[in-house]
This record gives structure tokens, C-alpha cells and sequence, in this order.
């Protein structure tokens, strides 16, 4: 549309955008060249204010030489010496990096050659005439007036260095004052222009979009009041000429509407006397359907007590299961109890009795062999091949009582059972076992202790069976009110359906040991590879005794 609002509204927002946007270009200019001037205004600072300290380095070392000839201590001198002299090389060499025109670096290398001048005197005059500890000759008076003029030199071209510096500052500060000035008037100047221009476009705007604006709107509260026939003067080829055009022609067209409305309104009565009937009828319908809605209410009444009563069967018949349940845990319990005792008689019975068997046949085979003749190496050899057989019988009576009982119920803690039996699986497997233990296990009860050490027992066996792991780690810790213990190997991990398998007694064997303890196990399969096994049981010190009467009175 050629002559629309929203192109002359762009067309003066435009231009106010287009003042801003110079203003921002002018001012970011400024401000960059601001920058420089200030970071410049710095640099030179910083170097006058070096330069300034640096004219004191002549006198620096004088003071140092003078000392050095009054004390004679050439320890201190030397040390004195070396820390003026590289202070003053620093100084010095600061001074050069400032400097950036010609005349202020040809003024700070005559310095530097000054400096060098003080140092080679020094050095190859007066200090060999110093360390000979002799009367100082006469000559030394000329020494110290060419000294003298090396600082005064010093002196003279670091002062002029600095004033060129200070010169250069100032300049600087007055192009740096200039510009802030420019910006102020041309911002100014730019400012009032924009506002003229926001001002004509604000009158505009006004003249255009307001004005014709109220008098639609005028229009449109004629309209609600019931005034459907409105003339708008407006009109133009714009998007508000357009919409007072169509506001027309809707009047138009809503007057002509409500003409057909009120014939629609005398067929609407006749209606409603019609529905009037349609709602008696349905009145009485609703009275029989009232009337059913009773009769299914009680049947669903006596359905529901019956629900109620099935529902408290099935509680009394929950609390049932739960209670066989507990009384299976406490019986699985009775029965773990009542096998570590046998296997601790049966491995006490065959350690002792075998093992006492098998010592007195090893000592009879010795005595045996003891008095065979001389030469009867056959014989000889055949004694000390059942002198080994017997030994080995006895690790492995040994070996088989340990795996009865493991040492946890001969006088060892959980600790140093387990340690056992990783020493033990270490030197069978070749396996990297790690074992990181923070529980003081003599305050363990024996249930636990004993439940604790299977489940370990049980975890280890299956990895060396199954996971064809290289390094495994165990851990057990106290934390708050329970004993955590885990077992995490590095192998090829358990499978989920081997975890919930039913046939896994190993896995049903830990659970029901950790749940008699109101305990939690979790068996996880690593991502990266290998198994984790974790787990909880909560320790509680009133039920310490309870389980240890229990284990003494089976």
C-alpha cells in the first residue's frame, strides 16, 4: 500500500534510528580515541615518574663507593655493590623500554654509558686500591671528580628525559580535554535535533492514528448504545481509512441484521412454548429414572460391604503370609545358625583329630625311615615320597577346615577372616584383591559378623567362577547406623535375567542373610564391565545381646 501508516511511521522511526546510530558512531570514535589518549597519558606517566627515580642511580652508587672506602668491610661493600649496581641496571633499562622518540633514547644511552663510566672507575680503579688495605693515594681526589661528572651526567640526561616526557603528557591531556569538549557540543547538537525530530513524528503520529481512532471509537460506543446507523468522516487510502470504511459498512450490515433478528425472535417464542412442554416431559422421566438410580444404589450398597469384607480377608490373609515369612527368616536364620556350628564342630574334629592322625603317621613314617639299613635307596626315596603325600594331606586338611569355618569363629574377627580368605583366592587365582576397611569389627555381634563374611565368601567365590575378573576391591565402613560392605570386580558382569534368576541360590542365599536384618542388597551390572555388589544392614546395640543368647542357647 503506497500511502500506508506503517510505511511513514518506519519512515520517521527510521530516521530517529539513523540519528542514534550517528550519535553511537561518534561517540564510540571518541571514546576509542579516548582509550588512547588515557592508556597513552598512563604510559607516559609511569615512565616520567621512572625517569624521575632514576636520576638518583649516580648518586646511589656513590653512596655505596663511599661507604666501601670509609668501612673498608668488603663483604658488606660487595654485596652492597651488586644489589645497587643490578637495581640500577633495572632502572635504567625501564627507562630505555619508555622511551619512544630519538632525542629521549639518545638521551637515556648517555645515561647508560655514564652509568657503565661509574661502574668500570669502580671496579678497575678504586676497588683494587681498596682490597690492598693500603693508605689510598693521592690520585684518588681526581677519581672522585670524574665520578662526579658521570652523576652529574646522569643526572642532566634522565632530567631532560623526564621534562620531554612531561611535555608529551601534557599534550596528550589537552588533546584528551578537546575531544571530551567536541563530544559534549556535537552530542548536544545531536540530541536537540533528534528531539525535534521525535517531536514531529510524535505530531504525526498523533495527527494520523489518534484522531481517526477516537472517532471510531466514538462510533463504536454509539453502537453499543443501539445506535447501529453511523457516518464516519474519515476517509483515506491508509490502513485506518481502510478499517473506518469497513466499520461502515459493518454498521450497514449489523442494522440489516438486527431487522432479521427481531423476525427470528417472534419464531424463537414459539420455540420456547414447545421446549416448555419438551420439559415437563422430561421432568417426569427424570422422576422414574430417580426412582432407578435408588434400586442400583442399594444393590451397589450390599455389593460394596461385600468388597469391604473380602478386603479385610485379604489383609488377615497378608498379615498371615507376613508373619510366615518372618517365621521362614527366623527358621532360615535357626538353620544358618545351627550349619556354621557344624561346620565349626565337623571343621574342629577334622583338624584336630585328622590333623593329630596324620602328624603321628608322619612322625612314625620319619622314625621308619630312620632306621631303614644303609644302601636302601628305594626304600629311602619311598619314605620321603609318603613323608610329602602326608604333608600335603595336611594343607589340605587345613585348607578344608578353613573353608568350614574360615578362622571367624576361632578367635578371629571379621577383618582378619576376610583378609584370610583373600590371601587364600590371591594365591590360588593370581587376582588383584584390594580390601579398604574403617570398621572396628569387635564391635560387630556374631550373627552379623557370620552373615557379613558369607555374603563376602559367596561374592568371591562367584567372581573367580564367573567373571574372569583381573582386580577386585572390597570395602567395608560404618556409616551412621549401619555396616556398608561391597565387592566390585573389573570382569565381564553378571546379566540382568542371572540376577532375578530363581535357580541362582548363591544370590537367594545373600538376600535372605542381609533381609533377616532388615538390611538391603543391590547386585549391579557396571557399564564399563564387572559386577558391584552393595550392601546395608543396620546395626542396632539393644539387639546385640539378643542375637549372641540366641547363637550361645543353639
Amino acid at each position: 500500500m503506497k500511502n500506508s501508516i506503517s510505511k511513514k511511521l518506519a519512515a520517521g522511526f527510521g530516521l530517529c534510528i539513523l540519528l542514534m546510530l550517528m550519535m553511537v558512531g561518534f561517540n564510540f570514535t571518541a571514546l576509542q580515541r579516548l582509550d588512547r589518549l588515557y592508556l597513552e597519558t598512563l604510559k607516559r606517566t609511569e615512565a616520567m615518574t621512572q625517569a624521575a627515580d632514576a636520576q638518583h642511580i649516580g648518586g646511589d652508587l656513590y653512596t655505596i663507593i663511599a661507604n666501601a672506602v670509609i668501612n673498608r668491610n668488603l663483604d658488606k661493600s660487595t654485596r652492597e655493590w651488586v644489589a645497587g649496581k643490578s637495581e640500577s641496571r633495572a632502572a635504567l633499562e625501564k627507562v630505555a623500554a619508555a622511551a619512544d622518540t630519538p632525542g629521549e633514547n639518545a638521551k637515556v644511552r648517555e645515561a647508560q654509558e655514564a652509568y657503565e663510566e661509574i661502574i668500570r672507575i669502580f671496579e678497575k680503579e678504586m676497588l683494587p686500591l681498596i682490597q690492598k688495605g693500603g693508605v689510598i693515594p693521592g690520585p684518588l681526589g681526581d677519581v672522585d671528580a670524574r665520578i662526579d661528572r658521570q652523576i652529574v651526567l646522569i643526572d642532566s640526561a634522565l632530567r631532560q628525559v623526564a621534562e620531554t616526557m612531561r611535555s608529551e603528557n601534557q599534550r596528550a591531556l589537552r588533546e584528551f580535554n578537546t575531544v571530551i569538549a567536541r563530544i559534549i557540543q556535537f552530542g548536544l547538537a545531536l540530541s536537540l535535533f533528534g528531539v525535534a525530530v521525535a517531536l514531529m513524528v510524535t505530531y504525526l503520529t498523533t495527527r494520523r492514528i489518534v484522531l481517526p481512532l477516537a472517532e471510531i471509537t466514538g462510533a463504536a460506543l454509539e453502537m453499543e448504545k443501539g445506535n447501529y446507523h453511523v457516518d464516519l468522516k474519515y476517509k483515506s487510502t491508509d490502513e485506518i481509512g481502510i478499517l473506518a470504511a469497513t466499520f461502515r459498512d459493518m454498521s450497514m450490515q449489523i442494522e440489516k441484521c438486527m431487522a432479521a433478528f427481531h423476525e427470528s425472535n417472534k419464531s424463537l417464542q414459539l420455540e420456547i412454548g414447545e421446549r416448555k412442554m419438551a420439559e415437563e416431559e422430561v421432568q417426569r422421566l427424570n422422576a422414574d429414572l430417580e426412582q432407578r438410580v435408588m434400586k442400583q444404589t442399594a444393590e451397589l450398597v450390599k455389593i460394596n460391604e461385600e468388597l469391604l469384607r473380602m478386603v479385610v480377608e485379604q489383609k488377615r490373609a497378608g498379615k498371615e503370609l507376613t508373619s510366615s515369612q518372618e517365621e521362614l527368616r527366623n527358621l532360615t536364620q535357626y538353620l544358618q545358625t545351627v550349619r556354621e556350628e557344624e561346620r565349626t564342630t565337623i571343621a574342629r574334629e577334622i583338624h584336630d583329630e585328622l590333623g593329630q592322625l596324620l602328624t603321628a603317621l608322619k612322625m612314625d613314617v620319619a622314625w621308619l625311615s630312620g632306621k631303614l639299613p644303609a644302601g636302601q635307596l628305594p626304600l629311602v626315596n619311598k619314605a620321603l615320597e609318603m613323608t610329602t603325600l602326608i604333608d600335603e594331606t595336611i594343607k589340605s586338611v587345613q585348607r578344608i577346615s578353613a573353608e568350614l569355618r574360615a578362622g571367624l569363629l576361632d578367635g578371629l574377627d571379621l577383618s582378619a577372616a576376610i583378609e584370610s580368605q583373600i590371601q587364600e583366592l590371591r594365591t590360588r587365582t593370581g587376582i588383584l584383591f584390594t580390601f579398604e576397611n574403617s570398621l572396628d569389627c569387635e564391635t560387630l555381634d556374631r550373627s552379623r559378623s557370620t552373615a557379613l563374611f558369607r555374603i563376602f565368601q559367596e561374592a568371591l567365590t562367584n567372581i573367580c567362577r564367573h567373571a574372569d575378573a583381573t582386580q577386585v576391591l572390597l570395602t567395608l565402613l560404618k556409616k551412621g547406623n549401619e555396616v556398608v560392605a561391597s565387592v566390585t570386580d573389573n570382569g565381564k558382569g553378571i546379566s540382568e535375567m542371572k540376577i532375578s534368576d530363581p535357580k541362582s541360590l548363591g544370590l537367594i542365599g545373600m538376600r535372605e542373610r542381609v533381609r533377616y536384618f532388615g538390611g538391603e542388597l543391590s547386585i549391579m551390572h557396571i557399564p564399563d564391565g564387572g559386577t558391584a555388589v552393595r550392601v546395608k544392614i543396620p546395626i542396632d546395640e539393644s539387639d546385640k545381646d539378643n542375637y549372641d543368647d540366641q547363637g550361645s542357647n543353639s
